[in-house]
This record gives C-alpha cells, structure tokens and sequence, in this order.
C-alpha cells in the first residue's frame, strides 16, 4: 500500500496547534479548538502501522494526513460486498478527498487564529503592519515588500533602535499569513526563555519547522553556550531546509562596521561575528538579503 501525505504548501508533518509565539504572551493549545472529526471509515482500509499514524495526525491536527492511494487500496464501501478487500470506489475517492481537504481547512484556520491571538498580546502595535505601508526608508528599493517573492531566503533587517525594523518585520509576517504559511516570530531573549528546561517544550520545533520565522532584537538576548548552541541548531535547521527566516538586529556584520562607519570608529564592537561566531553568521548571511535602516528614532523621550 502507497501512503501519500495530502498537504498545503510545504509537505511537513507539523502540529498547527500552536503556530505563532511571540514576545512574553504564550498561546495555549487548548486555547485553539480542535475539531472533532471523529474516525473516518477510510482508517479501516489501512495497515496497523499506517492506521495508527492517520489516526495521530487526526488527533493532534498534523497538517499532513497519511492516505491510501495505490491501486490496490481496499475499499471501504458496505456496497462491494466485501469492505477492505476490493480496489476503491469512486465514492470512497471523494470521500477521503473531501476528509484531507475539511482537514486542511480546518488547520488553516488554526494558523490564522494562533497568529491572531498572538498580535492581541505583546505584539499588538503591529496587528495592522501591512508592507503597502511601510515608509521608503523601511522598504529600500523595494527589498522588504518584493523579499517574500524571491529566493533569498533570509531577510536582515539591521540599524540603530528605533527605526522600524520590527514594524517591517512584522508587515512581512502579516502578509506570510495572508498567503497561507505558517508563520512563527518571537524576541530572541523571549525564545531563549522559553526553550530552558520547564518553559515551553513545542517552542523549538514550531520555531524550526515553520515556513516563516521572525526573530526580533538578535543581539539583545544574554548570551551563553546553550543559549548559542540553541541559536546554532535553529538556523542551521532552517537553512539546511530552505525556510524562510526574517531577523532584526542593530549589530553590523563583523568589527568593520557598517559600510558608513568612520575609520577612526572601528573596529566596532559588539559586531555579529564577536559576538556569535562565523559558523552561524554565515548561515544567518547564505542567500540572505540585507536591507540597512537609517534615520531618526521615532520613539521619542518625554521630557521630565
């Protein structure tokens, strides 16, 4: 028997539960309704091993639902006489077409309502983000608004506090969402905290296996081996898998600086390279499109 997994987009069997983290606000799967489909009648058709699969996937609302589709799949109509010993029917075709598609639906729902919920919490200032509205000094040449339909698949957004980084990060998530990925972003420091040992045990692989990741404020987060050893395995997943990572920071590449820095101001510290190593900053920099902020900070001291 031949088991295609019937998926959206990317053929990864990924938990949609909890598909968007960001900032201190955690986002409880039991918070995300699960729906009760019950067992379809085309389980019967499957082999123990493969029945027992399908029937996780449906429990936990895996975006990847494991069918049986090689000729000789047995049918599981009561109307050829003998169900689980004869070829499909066209009936029993649909059906367990029409079962993937209401599966696959539902978890696209999922994933919009996680992200929804996420921007109610820490996030909320950029619910409305939207890349037709970022200002030109946030989308030089375009490269922000046009990244998600080229193959660069890093997007470094770098520059001083306070220029709209995060806000143009954060256009690019909503409109990731809004052409049906799966879409994670989350402070780095936030992260880091979540993935010590108590905090949240799916952080890592839903950070990892999403098809859109914003870290915000890299270079803000109290470093240590772990917490380096975690930032290493992260990008070194998501590249070696082709994923799409977005990444604000205000360290430059390495003691150089940026490319209008002064002679007499380097070499500048902290820089990328110093601080995280050539093993994940070339990573982080293989194929990436690197898009420098200017300006004055809009946020404003009140005077006192």
């Amino acid at each position: 028997m031949t088991i295609t997994a019937i998926a959206a987009g990317d053929p990864d069997d990924r938990d949609p539960h909890l598909l968007a983290q960001a900032g201190s606000r955690r986002t409880d799967p039991d918070d995300v309704p699960r729906a009760d489909l019950g067992e379809p009648a085309w389980l019967a058709a499957l082999s123990s091993d493969a029945r027992a699969k399908a029937r996780a996937a449906l429990e936990r609302g895996s975006n990847v639902v494991p069918m049986p589709t090689s000729p000789g799949d047995a049918c599981t109509c009561p109307k050829s006489g003998r169900p689980g010993q004869h070829p499909l029917c066209p009936a029993c075709q649909r059906a367990r077409k029409e079962t993937a598609e209401s599966v696959l639906a539902q978890q696209r729902e999922f994933r919009h309502t996680a992200w929804r919920r996420n921007l109610e919490g820490t996030y909320a200032d950029y619910a409305d983000a939207t890349l037709s509205g970022l200002r030109p000094e946030q989308n030089l040449d375009g490269r922000v608004s046009r990244w998600l339909d080229t193959d660069s698949r890093t997007l470094v957004l770098v520059g001083d506090n306070s220029l709209g980084k995060t806000h143009a990060g954060f256009a690019v998530c909503n409109e990731a969402i809004r052409r049906d990925m799966w879409v994670v972003a989350w402070n780095v420091a936030d992260l880091n905290d979540r993935l010590r040992p108590g905090g949240d045990i799916r952080a890592f692989e839903f950070a990892e296996r999403c098809d859109h990741l914003f870290l915000d404020d890299l270079g803000a987060e109290k470093l240590s081996e772990w917490t380096l050893e975690q930032l290493y395995r992260l990008i070194d997943a998501r590249v070696r898998n082709r994923r799409r990572t977005g990444i604000s920071t205000n360290l430059p590449y390495d003691r150089r600086g940026f490319a209008d820095t002064p002679k007499e101001q380097q070499p500048v510290t902290p820089n990328m390279i110093d601080r995280y190593g050539a093993r994940i900053v070339h990573r982080i920099m293989h194929e990436a499109t690197v898009v420098r902020f200017h300006g004055e900070s809009y946020r404003k001291p009140v005077p006192w």
